[in-house]
């Protein structure tokens, strides 16, 4: 019987994502922007891995977190995707209108931060970010990855259990 770990959204989660982060990191090669020579060196992140990536790219970085919490906490990676461009573009509602009408097509609006709707293909549908960051979070690598760091959560939330049973 598996049990799906409890996800709080807090410290722990930030904890848990820190090797898929620097991971990421290294991928992105943000480490090329790095002022320090050991980060270069090395080609990779010689601090905190969080700090350096929002340094880099500060909207970029923020996206793609945005994505693993929304994956660490069950969404697909499609829907994390879209919940992540939703979230940077800062469109406060989505609705679609649909007629009975055989011939006429559904017509999607969205709602801008300023209380006007405007339709949805008038509108970018990713916020303008490097590409990289869109091929990282559509790769296979992140889906296996945060499923290889949430089976290690749930084997040490186990033990936990047996050792405090």
């Amino acid at each position: 019987m598996s049990r799906e770990p409890k996800r709080t959204g807090g410290k722990e989660d930030a904890q848990e994502l820190v090797p898929i982060l620097r991971e990421a990191h290294a991928r992105l090669r943000l480490w090329e922007t790095c002022d320090k020579a050991g980060c270069r060196r090395c080609e990779c992140c010689g601090g905190d891995v969080d700090r350096c990536g929002a340094g880099a790219a500060p909207e970029g970085w923020a996206w793609l977190r945005q994505v693993l919490n929304a994956m660490w906490g069950g969404a697909s990676q499609e829907a994390a995707v879209e919940a992540a461009n939703f979230a940077a573009l800062g469109y406060r509602a989505r609705r679609t209108v649909r007629w009975h009408v055989k011939c006429w097509d559904p017509v999607e609006f969205v709602q801008l931060k300023d209380g006007t709707w405007v339709r949805a293909f008038d509108v970018p549908s990713r916020p303008p970010l490097d590409p990289k960051f869109f091929a990282l979070a559509a790769s296979p690598w992140l889906r296996d990855a945060l499923a290889d760091a949430l089976r290690a959560d749930a084997r040490r939330d186990t033990k936990m259990q047996r050792s405090s049973a």
